[in-house]
């Protein structure tokens, strides 16, 4: 290997992916009232059925993503000092985010709904922290903590030519023992949040990210089925849903399991493909998904704070269905909007402090 590392270049869809994967999450969230709010049967609830479960790509379309960055970036440059640079910035980045966030809803929850008996204890705090169990967003960080720590282990393997090629197919053998063991010998505990039930989809990012010039030139060629497929698994997911309650309808666990993630997993191939389309097709439409795309992580952090304190105290119980639609719409643009114009705002920020460093200093090296 030369002494000068070849720089990855930038995948520039995936930060468009990263937008519409928040806009699902958002989705998710302000849509999970009218499940249980409207009449089960009508036309109102099936349409929000509709939304909230054909966003439910997000979570594993997001894990997706983070392994196929990371094995993109580090395939050939993964030695001893860059995993301490590795977990330095990970702490930085994820780690203090993650306990600072947690504070913020260990106290922010007391304070909307128990105000009187606002308290900080800190055992009860760190015995919340490690699961994420009293705040319910943050769970997707306890699964990205577990993938960065199986992530060395994972990159050793890669110098064996075979767990390169099988990387996707070994990771969703793994998911499948796991969930067997789970559902026939013995449950686990927390199991939302473990990265063993996501493994699948973290693997077939990585096996993405190893071989991504390969992996987008067969995407090219073979979209229309991709797509197709991706229409077809997502009618068949919502539709077990719409049929719930009306027909005797009883999924094996296993092709539950087996339609949500290939569902997911075909979804995050289409984004990709949009994507790409997008850069290269529309400047104007690209630049508002890559500034939503680069703030994506401060909406996931913000963004239940604020639907929180607006469905209590702007909740709507009126009658009018319309007025109902629009109540909800109003919550999404608040839950995306305000986020987005505040870490926007401190990117431009942090970018200014950046430039009036003196220039004889580079960033981080002072």
């Amino acid at each position: 290997m030369s002494a000068i590392k070849k720089t990855q270049p930038k995948l520039h869809e995936l930060d468009l992916v990263r937008a519409i994967a928040i806009v699902a999450v958002l989705a998710i969230h302000n849509s999970s009232d009218a499940l249980v709010e409207l009449p089960l049967g009508s036309g109102s609830q099936a349409l929000y059925l509709m939304i909230n479960k054909l966003s439910n790509f997000a979570v594993p379309v997001f894990l997706l993503l983070s392994g196929l960055v990371l094995f993109y970036r580090y395939q050939t440059d993964f030695g001893g000092k860059q995993a301490l640079t590795f977990y330095l910035k990970r702490v930085r980045q994820v780690l203090i985010p993650y306990v600072v966030w947690s504070l913020f809803y260990y106290l922010y929850y007391q304070w909307m709904f128990d105000r009187p008996r606002l308290h900080f204890d800190a055992r009860a705090f760190w015995e919340l922290l490690p699961w994420a169990d009293a705040w319910y967003h943050l769970y997707f960080m306890v699964i990205i903590v577990q993938f960065y720590l199986m992530f060395p282990l994972l990159m050793w393997l890669c110098r064996w030519t075979w767990f390169r090629r099988w990387m996707g197919w070994i990771g969703l053998a793994v998911q499948a023992a796991f969930y067997s063991y789970h559902y026939w010998v013995e449950p686990f505990e927390h199991m939302a949040s473990l990265a063993f039930n996501y493994f699948s989809m973290l693997t077939l990012g990585g096996w993405m990210g190893l071989h991504y010039a390969a992996f987008s030139a067969w995407l090219r060629r073979s979209f229309g089925w991709v797509l197709a497929a991706t229409i077809v698994a997502g009618a068949a997911f919502v539709g077990i849903f719409l049929a719930e309650g009306r027909v005797q309808l009883q999924l094996n666990p296993y092709a539950y399991q087996a339609l949500f993630f290939g569902y997911a997993a075909l979804a995050a191939m289409t984004l990709i493909r949009a994507g790409q389309f997008i850069v290269e097709r529309s400047k104007a439409l690209s630049r508002v998904l890559f500034s939503l795309g680069s703030v994506s992580f401060g909406v996931y952090l913000m963004h239940p704070a604020l639907l929180t304190y607006y469905r209590i105290h702007y909740h709507y119980d009126g009658g009018s269905i319309l007025l109902y639609h629009v109540y909800t719409l109003v919550g999404f643009a608040l839950t995306l909007g305000i986020p987005w114009v505040i870490v926007y705002a401190y990117q431009r920020a942090a970018r200014k402090l950046v430039r009036r460093k003196p220039s004889g200093l580079k960033p981080g090296t002072g």
